[in-house]
């Protein structure tokens, strides 16, 4: 059984020797290129990444997510690189009112639609998905595509945070003709990913989302996200719904409140648990189904700021165990580390997690 067919038949639900094991969330350049023997990692990233991952055994490939350059990267107390990107000098709108009236310009839905280059969005995606599987070879390429979802602004800069949370409670009506617009967006290139898929006999699956949460629950009251979001969400979602696509929601923060909406919308697993006290555990994931009544996907969850990062190898062995027992008997796993492994992980700790993950035979 090949990497990308024990994958293929985790996600379905079916028998499998072990759980798969994902690579691609790995933002340590000089630890790569070890693994890979590549003595100029810089010469062909993403060449040597998809070697080393190979090595490592890996059954599958998410993203990958490309690590950064030296210079690229805050540094920490030690003068080590952190995997954190440095930050761009931005200039956001910062009053809710300015907000509001950036809101009110917002192009309407038809003028987006016909704006749109359908055959481009197209094109696009059948090349992503062709040409990454053919580079990933016997591991499932499973690509990064969180940029799909409708737009919420988080990290863009286009919008002071507190003046753009600010006028979507003091400017509802606005605000939701700005998430319709940009939804619209999301919409269309969904319409575009669906019929590839069709059309190409490409992966049933989309790994997508953006950030609703912080370590404290959703940014907007749930109330607020059921008003201006969730109906962009919906629609957004349905042609891959009416495609028979399964949706994997990228979720590394506090969705514990609003994740019975998410399920309902039609989210069929999520990646990233943000597991901490108050958060949702991988254990509540295993108890729940999605709206199909298949039980969730779960792409993880070992725990990147916990047993890699802080921990022991041992400590690391015992976290894997721990995600394969959760869900042990009703399948959909595919371990992976809870979000991006940064360089702060010890080299041990990481290479334990693969290894140790090979060996859980169902």
């Amino acid at each position: 059984m090949t990497g990308r067919e024990r994958t293929l038949r985790a996600l379905s639900f079916q028998s499998v020797d072990r759980a798969p094991v994902a690579g691609g969330l790995l933002n340590n350049w000089e630890l790569l290129a070890e693994i890979a023997e590549a003595e100029d990692f810089w010469a062909a990233p993403r060449r040597h990444l998809l070697e080393a991952f190979r090595r490592l055994g890996c059954d599958a490939i998410l993203g990958p997510v490309m690590p950064k350059r030296p210079e690229e990267m805050t540094e920490g107390p030690e003068g080590r690189a952190t995997g954190f990107s440095k930050v761009r000098e931005l200039d956001p709108v910062r009053t809710p009112e300015e907000v509001a009236r950036r809101a009110e310009a917002a192009p309407p839905v038809e003028e987006v639609r016909g704006g749109f280059g359908q055959q481009a969005a197209y094109d696009e995606y059948v090349r992503l998905m062709v040409d990454g599987q053919r580079e990933a070879g016997d591991m499932l390429l499973i690509p990064h595509c969180l940029g799909y979802a409708p737009w919420f602004p988080t990290s863009s800069g286009e919008f002071d945070y507190e003046a753009f949370l600010m006028a979507c409670a003091l400017y509802p009506e606005p605000m939701a003709h700005l998430f319709r617009s940009r939804g619209e967006q999301s919409r269309l290139r969904m319409e575009a990913v669906a019929q590839a898929t069709g059309e190409h006999d490409l992966l049933p699956l989309l790994w997508t989302g953006t950030d609703l949460c912080g370590r404290n629950g959703p940014m907007l009251s749930p109330a607020l996200l059921e008003r201006l979001y969730f109906p962009v969400l919906a629609r957004a979602l349905e042609p891959l719904r009416q495609a028979g696509m399964r949706v994997i929601w990228h979720c590394d923060a506090n969705y514990r409140a609003i994740l019975p909406q998410m399920i309902a919308l039609g989210i069929d697993g999520f990646q990233g648990l943000y597991e901490e006290e108050g958060g949702v555990r991988l254990e509540d994931l295993a108890r729940m189904s999605a709206a199909t009544g298949d039980p969730l996907i779960v792409f993880g969850s070992v725990l990147t700021w916990g047993a890699l990062s802080q921990g022991t190898p041992e400590d690391v062995r015992r976290d894997v165990n721990r995600c394969r027992a959760a869900v042990r008997q009703r399948g959909g796993l595919l371990l992976a580390p809870s979000s991006s492994i940064g360089p702060e992980a010890p080299s041990e700790n990481v290479l334990a997690m693969y290894e140790h993950a090979r060996t859980l035979v169902s």
